[in-house]
């Protein structure tokens, strides 16, 4: 099968080419500006903003909740067997909206200020309902509680949405009403693999319904229920050049990363999970005060989005 794939041309529309069956269209706009003056107080300062506003769309994958299982740039199974292309949403690696700026000020007595600084809007997630014989998706009964569409993938999408619902469009007063009903009313309906045995005289539905083979309830979204979060981050540095004698130089530095120590969560490799469970960190299980999403510091010192941390540097020069 050959499929479309757009992809973003810097700063201008989209170019398209050929790929592998996956259907990615990206589109954006980016809005910069640089400035450089000098004042009583600095003798020289460079100062740059940058504002994008981007759409990154995408088919989804057989694991639609996982930011990596929905990257078109891997292997991935289709969301639909039948129509891959039918659940198409933003992508779980979008983000809307990028705002970013910094400088640095040459300060007398050879100073240096620098900062950087990043505002990013949240990511979407895919709200999907988890598969309910055990867990095992490969099981034979599992087409009979989380088939939507009959193409023989289990887990499916919350019916009524599509990949990245959760975020663009659908808040949580939204996800609330959507449980409700999908609880109330699909839950006392059958799959496509149900009607069919209904259709071939095998079961009535009464019969099915009281075997369990049809759509069971997920849990309730919880008062409180946390939203996907953006990034926030504002990065300072302070910095000195002195040389002694002729060939050597020496930098000392402070540099204090995330300064306002911002709380962020929800980066693609640790985001709330799309997945209807009620557990801890899904979008239906996950109230204020209660997530484990929050960016850790990781391994070194620069980790966008970390709880605030100082770093110590000395550099010589000869």
């Amino acid at each position: 099968m050959r499929v479309w794939r757009n992809q973003p041309e810097y700063r201008r529309g989209a170019v398209t080419r050929a790929d592998r069956p996956v259907c990615v269209q990206c589109d954006g706009r980016e809005i910069g500006r640089q400035q450089e003056e000098s004042a009583a107080w600095y003798k020289y300062a460079n100062f740059q903003v940058s504002y994008t506003f981007s759409r990154f769309t995408n088919s989804g994958g057989a694991n639609p909740t996982v930011p990596g299982n929905s990257d078109q740039d891997f292997v991935i199974g289709a969301l639909d067997n039948r129509n891959p292309l039918k659940f198409s949403g933003p992508s779980t690696l979008d983000r809307t909206n990028q705002l970013n700026f910094g400088g640095y000020f040459d300060l007398p007595a050879k100073f240096r200020l620098g900062f950087i600084s990043h505002f990013w809007s949240a990511l979407p997630t895919s709200i999907q309902v988890p598969t309910q014989a055990g867990g095992i998706t490969a099981s034979k009964s599992e087409i009979y509680l989380s088939d939507f569409t009959g193409d023989g993938t289990v887990g499916d999408l919350l019916p009524g949405t599509k990949v990245g619902a959760f975020g663009r469009g659908c808040g949580v007063g939204c996800l609330t009403n959507m449980v409700n009903n999908y609880n109330t009313v699909t839950t006392g309906t059958l799959t496509p693999a149900g009607q069919t045995l209904v259709n071939n005289g095998l079961f009535t539905t009464a019969q099915l319904l009281a075997l369990g083979a049809h759509p069971l309830p997920v849990p309730a979204v919880p008062a409180g229920q946390v939203s996907m979060s953006g990034l926030r981050a504002f990065d300072l540095s302070l910095a000195w050049e002195g040389r002694i004698k002729e060939r050597l130089t020496i930098a000392p530095s402070i540099s204090v990363f995330n300064l306002f120590n911002f709380a962020n969560f929800d980066l693609p490799t640790a985001a709330l999970n799309g997945g209807l469970t009620g557990g801890t960190d899904a979008i239906n299980g996950t109230p204020a005060g209660t997530r484990n999403d929050r960016v850790g510091s990781g391994t070194g010192v620069f980790a966008l989005g970390s709880p605030r941390v100082v770093e110590f540097g000395l550099k010589f020069t000869f």
